[in-house]
């Protein structure tokens, strides 16, 4: 197939952020001819990152978000915190996105596609009301459900401005609805919360390099708690910030010489300002390999209060074996089946979570039990081979074609 595929943000290991999309890009190249349009939010991408995207695609066409001065209004909107941040990212974006949908449009003129594969929210005025080709979109994560939740644990004047980002995401995410049958989510839990609990679209997980991820000693530390993430992004840093005030204190009381690591890039001033006042805490910072702080601990704590999509951090805690106790939000967004147990423990309660963790502190059976079969939930569901699978197979039959024959590597017409 010849397809035209749109991301909202150059996705590579080597940028922050997902990269779900590069797995998928990745794998469909192997088989089929890809067009990649993508913005572009860092001011430069490493070379490399650049050369192994293009050597894979046809053609790869980005599109940089320019921040440019602010003037007039936006100037001193610049100066009340979160809003001023949301208007000048807004408008820069909006630029970006009115470049690609020209070029979008130029290309579905001149080329022969056989289907447009879209992700990103902010990105969707690029095919909005346009369907002159078989639309494919990975919804991923529901963004309204992340925004929803984070209402329930902020002020109110943060919370007035998260109910208008709350109804301009769900607007978005009608109508992405309402623009392909062709819809995949991360997990069961953001397709219901989109799309309600009848819906039969696909649940299609993020995988993760489960060779990569596999343990290599074991020799824990018994009293040692990890957290893992990157600590500016809002849902992390909340989730530390909530370990530290309202959880580590019951640890204390039951395991007095309890020790947490808090591993991952960009701590923010208030996070490592918090940490300073408890020798227990340590806040590392950019690490070169997560794989030894992992290593070290005895159980790993997500205490996410809001949260949508699947938590890459509980993958790799589960891949690498190391037991596991978080909350609800984090948990249902690792089920990829209705009812499905999760080989991990949840709590929501400041005092339930502690108990939980001092719960599996004190029974090494246990750890032991959680760290088998969290290992095998990540082979049997966490496979980027499987999921860019099932994407290819959706995006085959909304091309019109029945099926793939991966020995002749021809696509088999629809059959009545």
């Amino acid at each position: 197939m010849k397809i035209l595929y749109i991301i909202p943000t150059f996705q590579h290991p080597k940028v922050r952020g997902s990269d779900r999309h590069y797995h998928f890009v990745r794998e469909l190249a192997q088989r089929h001819r890809i067009t990649l349009l993508s913005l572009q939010r860092v001011d430069q991408i490493a070379p490399e990152a650049v050369q192994e995207i293009s050597a894979w695609v046809d053609e790869l066409i980005t599109f940089k978000v320019e921040r440019s001065a602010a003037t007039g209004v936006t100037q001193l909107l610049t100066k009340v915190p979160v809003v001023g941040k949301t208007v000048a990212e807004q408008k820069a974006v909006r630029d970006s996105v009115e470049q690609m949908r020209r070029t979008f449009r130029q290309l579905t003129r001149e080329g022969n596609f056989d289907l447009v594969l879209f992700h990103g929210k902010d990105c969707y005025p690029v095919i909005d009301g346009w369907r002159d080709l078989p639309i494919v979109i990975d919804f991923c994560d529901a963004t309204s459900l992340r925004v929803r939740t984070k209402m329930l644990h902020v002020s109110l004047p943060q919370k007035a401005l998260l109910g208008l980002r709350y109804r301009q995401v769900r607007s978005v995410e009608k109508k992405m609805i309402q623009a392909t049958p062709h819809l995949a989510f991360i997990s069961q839990r953001d397709r219901t919360a989109v799309l309600g609990d009848n819906s039969h679209a696909a649940v299609i997980p993020n995988g993760i390099d489960l060779d990569y991820w596999t343990r290599r000693t074991h020799s824990p530390e018994p009293k040692t708690l990890i957290f893992t993430g990157v600590m500016d992004y809002s849902p992390n840093e909340d989730a530390a910030l909530h370990l530290i005030d309202n959880i580590l204190p019951h640890l204390r009381k039951e395991v007095p010489d309890v020790r947490v690591l808090i591993a991952g890039r960009s701590p923010t001033p208030a996070l490592q300002e918090r940490a300073r006042l408890h020798k227990e805490v340590v806040v590392t910072g950019f690490v070169e390999d997560m794989r030894d702080y992992l290593e070290q601990a005895a159980v790993f704590v997500a205490p996410l209060r809001y949260a949508s999509g699947m938590q890459n951090k509980l993958q790799e805690a589960l891949a690498m074996q190391v037991p596991v106790v978080t909350t609800s939000v984090a948990a249902n967004g690792l089920r990829v089946k209705d009812g499905q147990k999760l080989p991990l423990y949840v709590a929501d309660a400041p005092e339930s979570f502690a108990q939980r963790v001092v719960e599996l502190l004190n029974r090494p059976d246990e750890q032991t039990r959680l760290a088998t079969e969290g290992r095998q939930y990540a082979e049997a569901h966490f496979s980027w081979t499987r999921s860019a699978t099932q994407l290819e197979e959706m995006c085959i039959r909304a091309a019109g074609y029945g099926s793939f024959s991966p020995a002749s590597g021809a696509l088999l017409p629809t059959t009545s």
